[in-house]
């Protein structure tokens, strides 16, 4: 069915906007390569993986989706499968920037061979060793994701079961050796769930805006309704709760012990300009959506819902700022053509993804819950 003719005009005017916001990004990171190699490799691996993540979250959610036979999330589908569908380009693009940035890296210099370290640490920082888990990341998820948006049969419940096996272990794996390795002499137990947390809420983010843009161009096939909209914003307050409530126990039981090698973490990022940062992180990934979503109406109300949703994603944009750029820039937040580009490129392609036309509905799509009905 086409488009309504003022629906076609809005989406080609954003269509049009999201192109201007990519050739923008594109030239101020070409401006920011001549102030800075380090932060201009910073900002490309932030947005590669921050569009990553919200692939791998359409991915969960899938496989969430797949084990639980749940049937309220079904008009929800759509805008999952359409996010999912874009982990093997993400994926690719991420592995290929940390790869590429393999001398920004401070182990590859030698440092995490000294101080208070294990020799497992110095085995598992080798290059060849990481470009080799690199290349495995990209390829499971490119097959997890790839089985999960199969238009020839809908994944079952052991299908999806592996994949959130596999999402779990990658996810937490990646998480220590794209970013956590930046600081060679820090380590977290808790970071592999830290990244997924924030991996999570930000892809609820996204399939919230996502899916009010389907229901308004998609001809019928993202039918979710309040009740659905209501479910997925608990899922969303829910989640944004959880992000706050592993950052706080991190956090905590890094400054309860008190160790030299995990304290420097904290206190980089909780000293000088860096503090105001950090709590503007903690203020749009938690705090506005906690209050926002507190009330029932709020979460059956399209419009409070995608605007809390791209609070979370700015959020999740600055979260992501603050675990990659602190040891690139040094003492004092950068902020030049580099961080703006990075920022202009995240924006434009979000854009174009949302607006990249109305989605077609598969037959294992159609066939894979037939009787379900929108819940009361």
């Amino acid at each position: 069915m086409p488009l309504a003719p003022d629906l076609q005009l809005d989406a080609s005017v954003l269509r049009r906007r999201a192109t201007g916001l990519i050739v923008a990004g594109l030239a101020a990171l070409a401006l920011g390569a001549a102030f800075s190699a380090e932060r201009l490799w910073g900002n490309l691996l932030l947005a590669s993986v921050m569009l990553a993540g919200l692939g791998l979250g359409g991915a969960f959610f899938l496989a969430l989706h797949g084990v639980t036979g749940a049937r309220w999330s079904t008009p929800l589908l759509p805008a999952a499968y359409r996010l999912a569908g874009t982990l093997p380009w993400t994926a690719a693009a991420a592995g290929a920037v940390a790869v590429a940035g393999l001398f920004f890296y401070p182990w590859t210099h030698g440092e995490a061979a000294h101080g208070a370290t294990f020799w497992f640490k110095n085995a598992w920082l080798s290059l060849g060793f990481f470009v080799a888990r690199t290349v495995a990341y990209v390829v499971f998820w490119a097959m997890v994701a790839r089985s999960l948006v199969s238009t020839r049969s809908p994944a079952g419940v052991g299908r999806s079961a592996l994949a959130l096996v596999v999402l779990g272990l990658s996810v937490s794996a990646a998480g220590f050796d794209w970013i956590m390795s930046l600081e060679p002499l820090w380590f977290s137990t808790m970071f592999g769930v830290y990244q997924f947390a924030g991996i999570f809420v930000s892809a609820l983010a996204a399939l919230v805006v996502l899916t009010a843009w389907l229901k308004r161009t998609g001809a019928g096939c993202a039918d979710a309704g309040e009740n659905q909209l209501h479910d997925l914003g608990k899922l969303l307050f829910g989640f944004s709760c959880f992000w706050m409530y592993i950052w706080f126990s991190q956090y905590m039981l890094i400054w309860y012990v008190n160790i030299t090698e995990e304290s420097v973490y904290f206190i980089r990022r909780m000293q000088g300009l860096w503090q105001p940062v950090t709590l503007l992180s903690l203020g749009l990934n938690w705090a506005i959506p906690f209050f926002v979503l507190l009330p029932r109406p709020a979460k059956r109300n399209w419009r409070v819902m995608v605007r809390i949703s791209l609070v979370i994603l700015a959020g999740r944009w600055l979260d992501l700022y603050l675990m990659i750029l602190p040891p690139l820039a040094g003492t004092y937040p950068a902020y030049g053509f580099a961080e703006l580009g990075g920022l202009l490129l995240v924006a434009g392609l979000l854009l174009r993804f949302v607006t990249a036309g109305p989605c077609q509905v598969s037959a294992a799509l159609s066939n894979l819950h037939p009787e379900a009905a929108p819940t009361a």
